[in-house]
């Protein structure tokens, strides 16, 4: 009979890590959202959330997620620092685009 080959231990993200990925997720459902209401405003013929809402809910989603798998794909203090860049990029985004 062959050996088995030692299990690798699953990696543990961390609440850290998870509620980064949380956050990276509803800042991407959020910039469909904004898109879609864009383009039914075009279609009706109304104002809607405008150029500056859709680019900066695009943005902020594309540089979370990317930020995201830094952290994913990492340990350690780099992780740590790639999932609080993550909350730190929805805030300013919440800040910008939602409450200001």
């Amino acid at each position: 009979m062959a050996a088995e080959p030692p299990r690798e231990r699953p990696r543990r993200g961390g609440f850290g890590r998870e509620l980064a990925g949380a956050l990276a997720v509803g800042l991407s459902v959020l910039a469909i959202v904004v898109v879609v209401f864009q383009v039914l405003a075009w279609i009706r013929g109304v104002p809607g959330p405008g150029a500056t809402m859709v680019g900066g809910h695009l943005g902020a989603a594309v540089l979370a997620v990317l930020v995201q798998r830094v952290a994913d794909k990492n340990e350690g203090v780099l992780a740590g620092l790639a999932a609080l860049a993550v909350v730190a990029i929805t805030g300013v985004t919440m800040w910008l685009l939602w409450w200001s």
